[in-house]
């Protein structure tokens, strides 16, 4: 297996996680010490475990651990191991975000930093909110990449001439070396290496991938 993304830990997240690969289709493997159905049973802070899992050809990898000093340590291995994949990782304590940053990863995401903002967005603008939460318990809609390559139909259209709106999902921003554009003009041209940030129905985003060429994953 070439490509793929590793997720470390099984819990509540790594779940979730492996929900929303499965339906992008987004080929993973999944690291865990109590094992399970489709699971390599072991510990993720093993160079072992990690080889097994395919660590040296992974694209990325997710590490969703309940210790922070466990996740930096999977994150220099990681590294270590493979210095160009792309580390994302969940972040129980705020303190440890600089950490995991400096220990080489790419995201890091605190779960209570951002619901400590959701309740902000509830208490000052109440339609924000509900928009969001919607969008995150909605198991049929979701926000998600369509990545433009050069063998995509996407690659030097209009957005307008995409016709992505007929698939039924919106087009919210496009990532553009590392730039993001927001709400983009209708006369913008798509080129290879751009990412869509989209909108939509599960279904209607993996179609319009299959439609186009785009690669898609989930955000």
């Amino acid at each position: 297996m070439k490509g793929h993304t590793i997720i470390c830990g099984y819990g509540y997240n790594g779940r979730k996680i492996a929900e929303a690969l499965c339906r992008a289709e987004v080929e993973h493997v999944i690291v865990d010490l109590r094992g399970g159905e489709g699971v390599i049973q072991g510990d993720a802070k093993s160079e072992e475990v990690l080889r097994k899992a395919g660590i040296e050809h992974a694209k990325e990898i997710v590490i969703a651990v309940s210790n922070d000093e466990d996740a930096v340590f999977i994150c220099l291995l990681a590294k270590k191991l493979n210095p160009g994949i792309r580390v994302v990782v969940k972040a129980d304590r705020l303190a440890s975000m600089r950490h995991l940053y400096l220990a080489g990863a790419d995201r890091v995401f605190s779960p209570y930093v951002i619901a400590g903002r959701l309740l902000a967005k509830a208490v000052i603008k109440p339609g924000v909110a509900e928009f969001i939460q919607r969008v995150t318990i909605s198991r049929d809609i979701e926000i998600s990449q369509l990545a433009v390559t050069r063998s995509s139909k996407l690659a030097g259209k209009k957005l307008s001439e995409t016709e992505l709106s007929r698939h039924g999902i919106t087009v919210l921003g496009v990532y553009r070396e590392k730039e993001l554009i927001p709400s983009p003009p209708p006369e913008l041209v798509l080129h290879p290496g751009d990412h869509l940030v989209v909108i939509g129905k599960s279904e209607d985003i993996v179609e319009a991938a299959r439609s186009t060429g785009a690669k898609t994953r989930p955000i």
